[in-house]
């Protein structure tokens, strides 16, 4: 389970609101953002499909001039 920092900010109007929110996306690692992708997945799948244990990824690698 993915734990994310809680911060509370008071801003004055939301488009300070929607420009802080903005620069802290800018400024957030690769890392940050993908494990933060996948704490809102995880919380989305536990309320929609709580039956739902685990997602499994699957990749296929095709050459470009196979037709499908």
């Amino acid at each position: 389970m993915y734990f994310m920092e809680k911060i509370i900010k008071i801003y004055k109007s939301f488009e300070e609101a929607d420009k802080a929110e903005i620069e802290f996306w800018r400024n957030a690692s690769y890392e940050e953002r993908i494990e933060t992708l996948l704490a809102i997945q995880e919380m989305m799948l536990k309320l929609y499909y709580p039956e739902v244990k685990s997602i499994e990824k699957v990749v296929t690698k095709r050459n470009l001039h196979d037709e499908e």
